[in-house]
């Protein structure tokens, strides 16, 4: 195959495409052609952004009309297999992540069809090319250490999806998922040292109810046999843990050990000098990590000035991992990592999972989906799956009402909405069919939804016109109450008198506010501008919202650098605008029982109102841990805004927002009157301040 002019299609456009879409800017002889995505509008976005000349929502349109040489599947695991197949059917070559597949009898027939039809199938096995881990088998091969014996790998630390609860994600359906997620990591490492696992022992605990009939095992690890050598593995996942990618090897003349995440590489052995001058020799191998450390800070600066290119550790696996497979390819070589590499890698997965003796979940009641309306199903909730959505629902099943929700995976709901009171319509709020089908025949709607995305077009594709779509389908149907979901963020705390109320106007600015605020305030424009049209709109802007299944390191109280680092926005000792998420929730409900409430726009702040000092002293109080916090003056922060903007900007990165009234803004320097709120919803927030703690805090210990 010509080493020129190589045409390369994307199938997925995720978080991963991006570092694959920056790792083929450093290939010679590849322009990258389309993409492709089951979501148009994410396709058409992604192109944007990486200035593509096509963009499809239909693989085989895609494959047909583009004819790439290669193409990157990159949609989630378990769509591997089938998309991968697909592409390999046409005779093209794949470069697929991992894990390979979700089982090792889909790895082999995916092995059979590149056999058959002649085409190459890589593995993303990316972690092999972290720069230190290739030092280490340099230096294993150089028997610097003698012949490798045993090895620990000790892999653990906070997991996005997990901890930020979203459980609909394909890891979370069957315990032994998250084995074929983060497993190929740390198995694909011990190959290259100590090769396949041939037997393991393993144990399994952390045991965690995520949904209904949906268990989650936190911890897993094993002592394994390999063909060359010993291993011990841990796994960990969670906020509760330390961040650790630590690889330790044991020679006979001595160990090397590893620090990924940190970047630092360390070798003990035997030293050439007397017992009594030994322990000191090998002190002083501490020192070039150190030296390691300011390099990499001043790596990382050089690259944000163009000086240097990117070099960050993980980057950089992708960089040489992407790098290596066409460079195996455009020479006739074979490739560093093939198909038959991601078959083993997924057997020993199966291996661990089959030692762990992991249970299956067992089958969940099919409650759904998109069943009739029925008499008495008068409201909708979007966002049903997320933190006050959740809450909403919880209450009004307690109160033996029927509720509709639009969700777009209902995998994601919690235990407590398997309920015959809810009827699931499944699909997505940018969907104008699901959107309909879920207004028609209801009362009130609750749009609660929102998402976030990379760019202002990814906002107003995801957010405000999504709103505006619903808001025309509520006036369709003539529902009595569209209650949108807004933030305290939409004001300006500058242009107020002090005192904030429902009725205060907010930031005439959008453009000076970060993209959440700015997304939340055109959208309350659009809609205060539908009024006049009928739609019967009530505005929600909850405050800093806190209680049970929510995230404990808020950023409304300052800005948490590790989970247990927070600098306070300013002094730390003004009151901030909380409010318990089953308040916001009961506030919501009672606007169905009141009249005359259109037009109206609500703030719903609680009662307990604890400075960042106070709300970091509780939480010290509950978790017993060393939480470190100080404060952050606002003219110091924009400082240190300013010096990491300058960096960019000299380094050609035009993107960004630096604005001292977004950043001054977050230390909310205002006071909240809600007497109106309490007196039309007849509604009361929770006034004790250590029940206030206990529910906003205390609960998650």
């Amino acid at each position: 195959m010509s080493t020129v002019n190589m045409r390369i299609g994307i199938i997925g456009t995720g978080f991963i495409s991006e570092l694959h879409l920056e790792a083929l800017k450093w290939v010679n002889g590849v322009s990258v052609i389309g993409c492709c995505d089951v979501n148009k509008g994410a396709a058409d976005s992604f192109a944007k952004r990486w200035n593509l000349p096509a963009s499809y929502s239909n693989i085989s349109e895609f494959l047909e009309k583009e004819k790439p040489d290669v193409v990157h599947v990159l949609v989630p695991p378990d769509y591997h297999f089938s998309v991968a197949k697909t592409v390999m059917d046409c005779g093209i070559n794949v470069f697929l992540e991992k894990p390979m597949c979700l089982n090792s009898e889909e790895c082999r027939e995916l092995v059979r069809i590149a056999q058959k039809k002649n085409v190459k199938l890589g593995i993303n096995h990316n972690a092999v090319y972290y720069p230190l881990f290739q030092r280490l088998l340099k230096d294993l091969a150089s028997c610097r250490i003698g012949k490798p014996e045993y090895v620990s790998l000790f892999f653990g630390g906070p997991l996005g999806q997990l901890d930020f609860g979203k459980f609909g994600h394909w890891m979370f359906q069957e315990p032994g998922n998250i084995m074929l997620e983060q497993g190929p990591h740390p198995i694909s490492l011990l190959r290259e040292i100590v090769g396949d696992i041939q037997s393991l022992k393993a144990t399994l605990s952390g045991k965690r109810e995520l949904g209904k009939d949906q268990f989650f095992y936190d911890r897993w690890q094993a002592i394994a046999e390999c063909e060359k050598g010993h291993a011990f593995l841990h796994l960990s996942f969670g906020n509760k843990y330390s961040s650790q990618r630590a690889i330790h090897v044991y020679g006979q003349d001595g160990v090397i050990s590893l620090d990924l995440l940190n970047n630092n590489y360390l070798i003990q052995e035997k030293s050439v000098f007397p017992d009594y001058l030994d322990p000191t020799a090998n002190a002083l191998r501490y020192f070039p990590p150190v030296i390691e450390g300011i390099k990499g800070f001043t790596d990382y600066a050089l690259s944000k000035l163009k000086i240097k290119p990117r070099s960050d550790a993980f980057f950089m696996t992708m960089k040489n991992s992407v790098g290596a497979f066409y460079d195996a390819l455009q020479h006739g070589n074979p490739l560093p990592s093939d198909g038959q590499d991601g078959l083993k890698v997924i057997e020993s997965c199966e291996k661990w999972i089959a030692a762990s003796d992991v249970p299956a979940n067992p089958p969940k009641p099919q409650l759904f989906i998109d069943q009739k309306s029925e008499e008495g199903e008068e409201i909708l909730i979007t966002g049903a799956t997320g933190f006050i959505g959740t809450q909403m629902a919880e209450q009004l099943i307690s109160q033996g009402k029927r509720v509709r929700v639009l969700v777009r995976n209902p995998r994601g709901l919690k235990p407590s909405l398997y309920s015959p009171l809810v009827n699931i319509i499944k699909g997505d709020v940018t969907d104008p069919e699901a959107v309909r089908k879920a207004v028609s025949g209801v009362k009130y709607v609750y749009h609660l939804a929102h998402a976030l995305g990379q760019t202002w077009d990814d906002f107003v594709r995801l957010n405000v016109e999504p709103t505006k779509n619903l808001a025309n389908a509520c006036l369709k149907e003539k529902v009595k109450y569209f209650v949108f979901a807004s933030t305290i963020a939409v004001y300006y705390y500058g242009d107020t008198s002090g005192i904030v109320s429902g009725s205060t106007q907010i930031d005439q600015k959008p453009h000076r506010r970060n993209e959440y605020a700015r997304s939340k305030i055109v959208i309350e424009n659009m809609l205060s501008d539908m009024k006049k049209q009928g739609l019967p709109l009530i505005i929600v802007r909850p405050g800093i919202v806190v209680g049970k299944g929510g995230m404990l390191t808020h950023s409304g109280v300052g800005q948490w650098t590790r989970d247990n680092v927070c600098a306070y926005w300013g002094q730390g000792d003004n009151p901030l605008p909380f409010v318990l998420a089953e308040d916001v929730a009961s506030g919501l409900i009672n606007m169905m029982t009141q009249p005359g409430l259109t037009g109206k726009s609500f703030n719903l702040v609680g009662d307990v109102r604890l400075s960042a000092r106070e709300y970091i002293a509780y939480l010290k109080k509950y978790s017993q841990r060393n939480i470190k916090d100080f404060a952050y003056p606002m003219k110091l922060c924009f400082l240190s805004e300013c010096f990491k903007f300058a960096i960019k900007f000299a380094g050609g990165d035009r993107k960004g927002l630096l604005s001292y009234r977004d950043l001054s803004n977050r230390a909310v320097p205002a006071e909240f009157d809600c007497n109106e709120e309490k007196l039309l919803l007849k509604w009361q927030p929770c006034q004790d301040k250590e029940e206030f703690a206990s529910k906003a805090i205390g609960w998650a210990f």
